[in-house]
């Protein structure tokens, strides 16, 4: 899949094809030749790097493993596999180091430009000139030192438009009727229509729940209302799809939002007399009213540990997050901690000592939520119920939280090759360096339902490489069940089965328990902590980087699918 299939694509969702300039270097999985090797060279954000930089003019602009570009697959004979591929692509504005000589040829007149990092850029997709138009109004590029590579926005209700640029007063009256000033008298804006009136005595409720009730039993549904000024109940429509929330060519509104999906916020724009609106701009460069997106926090400051060894320093002095990031925040070894280890997953978990004979538990004192613990290995169990020994001294209850279990490495893993463990029995992932665990972690896989086939997105079991990585891309889909969903730059995308990946999800906190629509959801600490450990490594100012022959991507076990994972409800724990 190519560059903007991924950004098209979601978990369990059919693949886009690529369009724009990304889509002359497109190449799938079963075209990848030999390339270069993908290396971390000085960059623009390495102190010891000076030299020049190029910068990429638009939202995908591709790396090349050569100066030419892939030969169509309508002009291949079956089975031929192109010379040449795509290695990756820049974000629009991000600037890589460079040669600064162009070599124009007549597939690019404008000059191919050598990366340092390897790979080709033709200059009609990107610049030496740094003051260029495109790359002043370009995004700010990724945050690489803390969690989350962009700042996020929670749409707080249905219909919130986004358009190209920043509107005027009329066109925001025009496609936000909600703004439109209440009358006091016969004379209205809304004219005779009996449904427009009714929706200017209570915006956002269909007219038949208004306090006058002036249409009686009339049916919003049938009205010609529009979706977004319906009642939903607190929900959102799951009648409505991706397709109905675009807007008409030649609109100032490019689409509509349902309530809940995310955006990615550039910066803060204000406009009109002594900037008296306000607005978030997007990263994709849209623009949504300020009043109506909540700056979303992460919900967990949760992450694994490093096993054996010191954390990296690069995880050791991140920025932490707020302290009022979720109820996730609890304790985090910052000391080496060895194999195996469990995770605590109660809210209410307590720790226990156990009597000489092993005949009696008393609760010593709470055990917080995300405790991460090594296991001695001795296990105990009385009247039924397992006890779990901790190198801390106190005992955790089994059914409390979960162990970190492997399945069976790989039959032709080589000597300290790089492969991940994804438990869906236990909900946890261990990456490995050959047979030795150096990362543990947990993980919420696809929600399972064996009766309602719409309802059951559960992750395949099998083994996979991970084909694809992006620092950022967009996740969108229909879900018959659950209606439309979208968001922007989810961060830290590892692409290993069709539109399957391993990525982070800072929209919730039920890492331990199934919660996806088919990827591996982590913690952002993690998902950022495994990017940049698996390969193929990103070389720096790139956003995503493709596997090759040569460069294969870090394998990825997924095994022990359960017959059905429990819920929170079904337990009855209070999320």
């Amino acid at each position: 899949m190519g560059a903007a299939g991924a950004l098209a694509a979601a978990c369990g969702q059919p693949e886009a094809k690529s369009t724009g300039p990304a889509s002359t270097g497109g190449a799938d999985a079963a075209t990848l030749a030999v390339a270069p090797d993908l290396v971390r060279d000085a960059g623009p954000g390495d102190a010891a790097y000076a030299g020049p930089v190029i910068a990429a003019l638009f939202p995908e602009t591709p790396v090349m493993s050569d100066m030419e570009w892939p030969t169509p697959l309508s002009k291949r004979r079956p089975g031929e596999k192109d010379k040449v591929i795509r290695l990756g692509y820049i974000r629009q504005g991000n600037k890589v180091p460079v040669l600064p000589e162009a070599h124009p040829k007549e597939n690019c007149p404008d000059g191919w430009y050598e990366l340092l990092a390897g790979g080709f850029v033709c200059g009609k997709y990107a610049t030496l000139d740094l003051n260029h138009p495109r790359v002043k109004l370009a995004a700010h590029p990724p945050y690489m030192d803390g969690p989350l590579p962009y700042e996020y926005g929670y749409n707080l209700t249905n219909g919130t438009p986004l358009y190209k640029t920043a509107p005027s007063q009329a066109d925001r009256l025009k496609f936000e009727p909600w703004l439109r000033p209440k009358t006091r008298d016969d004379s209205n804006p809304y004219g005779d229509d009996p449904v427009a009136v009714a929706l200017s005595a209570n915006p956002g409720a269909p007219a038949a729940a208004t306090t006058s009730d002036p249409l009686g039993a009339f049916d919003p549904w049938d009205s010609g209302v529009p979706w977004y000024l319906r009642s939903y109940d607190g929900g959102k429509p799951t009648d409505i799809t991706l397709d109905d929330l675009r807007e008409e060519s030649g609109s100032p509104v490019i689409k509509r939002m349902v309530k809940g999906f995310y955006l990615a916020l550039d910066r803060e724009v204000e406009t009109g007399p002594r900037k008296s609106a306000k607005w978030w701009r997007t990263t994709s460069g849209l623009i949504a009213p300020h009043e109506r997106i909540y700056v979303a926090k992460p919900a967990t400051d949760f992450h694994g540990v490093w096993l054996g060894q010191d954390p990296p320093e690069a995880d050791v002095n991140a920025p932490p997050l707020a302290p009022d990031a979720g109820v996730g925040v609890t304790e985090h070894p910052r000391h080496k901690i060895d194999f195996p280890v469990a995770f605590v997953l109660w809210y209410h978990a307590r720790k226990y000592a156990l009597s000489d004979d092993h005949a009696k538990a008393t609760a010593t004192g709470p055990a917080s939520r995300f405790t991460v613990v090594h296991l001695t290995g001795q296990t105990a169990k009385i009247g039924g119920v397992t006890y779990d020994e901790t190198d801390d001294g106190w005992w955790m209850k089994a059914a409390e939280g979960t162990k970190a279990v492997a399945g069976t490495p790989p039959k032709d893993l080589k000597p300290g090759e790089k492969w991940i463990d994804v438990n869906l029995k236990t909900e946890t992932l261990i990456a490995f360096e050959g047979d030795k665990p150096v990362y543990a972690t947990l993980v919420s896989t696809g929600k399972m339902d064996d009766e309602e086939k719409e309802k059951d997105h559960r992750t395949r079991s099998g083994e996979f490489r991970i084909r694809e990585k992006h620092i950022a891309a967009t996740m969108d889909g229909d879900v018959a069940s659950d209606g439309p969903y979208s968001i922007e730059d989810v961060p830290w995308i590892m692409y290993f089965s069709g539109s399957i990946a391993l990525h982070g999800a800072f929209w919730h906190q039920n890492f331990g328990h199934v919660q996806s629509h088919g990827c591996v959801n982590l913690a952002p600490l993690d998902a950022k902590a495994l990017f940049g450990w698996t390969e193929p490594m990103v070389p720096q100012g790139w956003h995503g980087v493709f596997a090759t022959e040569d460069r294969p991507g870090t394998r990825v076990v997924v095994h022990d699918p359960p017959e059905k994972r429990p819920t929170w409800a079904e337990d009855g724990w209070k999320p």
